[in-house]
């Protein structure tokens, strides 16, 4: 049977970041013409890459990405996101990681289930959960390089609008994103039941991802953050949840 899998969107090339992690800067349409930049996190584990917030690569790409090593695993961090998870599951045969009622895209169905603190298929690494919020969320810390946090929407830091159109990036802002560092309002708006008031719904889970150590961020959102992210993230999280 035939899979029409959703089409490669635009994206650039893939950068090393740190000794054993690469990114792929790619897009997603969140709107009929608006586009916001969409990151794909790349970790190598000696001959293994496991891929986080899979972004589908041109050919040519996926070649380059072949090179660095073979395609094991994939990881589902977002509710929101998985629109080329299913390309990767059945192109590569890899395991493929989410949380349990993951399933705003319902396939490919989990491998092995991401849970806090649980198997990981990163050595050394650990999976947080957000617990308090209305769908799945998830974040993972590489502990290489003094440590490496990568979130899906819950926290997003921007040092440009780089990959977003002229549309995404307004309608960005209108949101009430902004340069820096921040608990995404849009996601926090999602993950709030009505009625409640989001500051102090969601803020016990940012309290307890403050307790890992990190110094490098990204997201499947926004830019790279490095060597100071535990602070910028300790800084966004008193914004968010304990306004002055």
């Amino acid at each position: 049977m035939q899979i029409d899998y959703p089409l490669v969107q635009p994206h650039g090339e893939i950068r090393q970041l740190l000794p054993d992690f690469f990114y792929l800067p790619g897009t997603a349409r969140v709107a009929p013409a608006a586009a916001v930049n969409r990151n794909m996190g790349i970790i190598r584990c000696g001959d293994e890459l496991v891929l986080v917030n899979p972004v589908r690569l041109r050919p040519a790409l996926e070649e380059k990405l072949e090179d660095l090593g073979r395609i094991r695993h994939a990881v589902r961090l977002g509710y929101f996101h998985g629109c080329d998870d299913l390309y990767y599951r059945d192109r590569y045969n890899l395991t493929f990681w989410s949380q349990p009622h993951s399933d705003h895209y319902p396939a490919p169905a989990a491998d092995a289930l991401l849970r806090e603190g649980g198997e990981c298929p990163v050595p050394g690494g650990y999976f947080f959960e957000f617990s308090h919020g209305r769908h799945p969320e998830a974040a993972l810390l590489v502990p290489a390089c003094g440590g490496l946090l990568i979130t899906c929407d819950a926290l997003q830091y921007w040092d440009s609008w780089r990959g977003c159109n002229w549309c995404g990036k307004n309608l960005l802002r209108l949101a009430g994103f902004h340069r820096g560092m921040q608990v995404a309002p849009t996601w926090c708006a999602r993950m709030t039941p009505a009625g409640a008031n989001p500051r102090r719904w969601l803020r016990e889970d940012f309290e307890r991802l403050l307790e890992l150590p990190f110094l490098h961020f990204i997201a499947a959102h926004g830019s790279f953050c490095a060597d100071r992210a535990h602070e910028e993230v300790a800084a966004a999280v008193e914004r968010r949840f304990f306004p002055g």
